[in-house]
């Protein structure tokens, strides 16, 4: 039953995106832009670790619409000393999907619906997943700076007990929440950008936000340097669990447009 309200999240999300494909096939469609960034990193010695990040950004704007998909991934094993089997230490699973439609061509208003999955064995939490609808509305549209502000109603499900499956869950708790976001674009030159994205999602019983912050300095048309820091922060965790995450990075990414 718990995996009916997962999958009935996800095909609310991917309608509207059916209704967009046929709208753009009817004029000259956008193409989708975005980059894509691996890191890998081996420790030997006093300590053997094994660590894989990897992080993807896409998205599309035409007249009337525009697709925003991401997706992260982090996975990391450690060898213990005194049975010398590698252990598993961090393993975090996150993506989304977001469609927009423009109320006019030239209007700074948009309805916004999305949808999130995360699986995280070392929250707390199993997985959440959350779907939203509601109302955003392009603050500031300039050259050098956008602003995007969100806010509307939503569905969570969090699953409490671990177990292996991506979608299965003996203790789920759903609750309608209160989404609400912001995003910042700022192009500091023609080589530089910064970044800052913010959503919460205000249930009666919790809140989850996450906020990334990313500085990008471009090498060529296809490479450039990213520095980004990535919190995520549950206001209400199980016995044992932080109620905050910090993920700092710095690597190589690989644009595309």
């Amino acid at each position: 039953m718990r995996s009916k309200y997962l999958a009935a999240m996800l095909i609310a999300a991917g309608l509207p995106a059916v209704s967009a494909a046929a709208e753009e096939g009817t004029s000259e469609a956008s193409k989708w832009s975005g980059d894509i960034s691996v890191g890998l990193l081996f420790k030997r010695g006093n300590t053997d670790s094994d660590s894989v990040n990897a992080h993807a950004n896409a998205s599309r704007d035409s007249a009337f619409w525009r697709h925003h998909f991401k997706a992260d991934a982090n996975n990391e094993k450690e060898r213990d000393p005194d049975t010398e089997e590698y252990n598993r230490t961090d393993e975090n699973y996150f993506a989304s999907y977001k469609l927009d439609r423009k109320l006019g061509e030239e209007s700074r208003n948009y309805l916004f619906n999305v949808a999130t999955y995360e699986k995280d064995n070392f929250s707390g939490f199993h997985y959440q997943a959350s779907y939203a609808v509601g109302l955003g509305r392009r603050v500031i549209d300039r050259d050098a700076h956008t602003l995007d502000l969100e806010a509307g109603p939503g569905y969570r499900v969090q699953c409490l007990e671990p177990e292996d499956s991506y979608g299965d869950c003996a203790d789920t708790e759903e609750s309608a929440i209160a989404r609400l976001a912001l995003k910042y674009h700022w192009q500091i030159s023609e080589n530089a950008e910064f970044q800052e994205e913010i959503s919460s999602e205000v249930g009666e019983d919790s809140t989850s936000t996450r906020m990334e912050t990313s500085l990008t300095s471009k090498i060529n048309s296809h490479f450039a340097l990213r520095l980004r820091h990535l919190l995520e922060h549950e206001s209400k965790v199980p016995a044992g669990t932080k109620e905050s995450d910090h993920q700092v990075s710095v690597g190589l990414v690989y644009t595309f447009k």
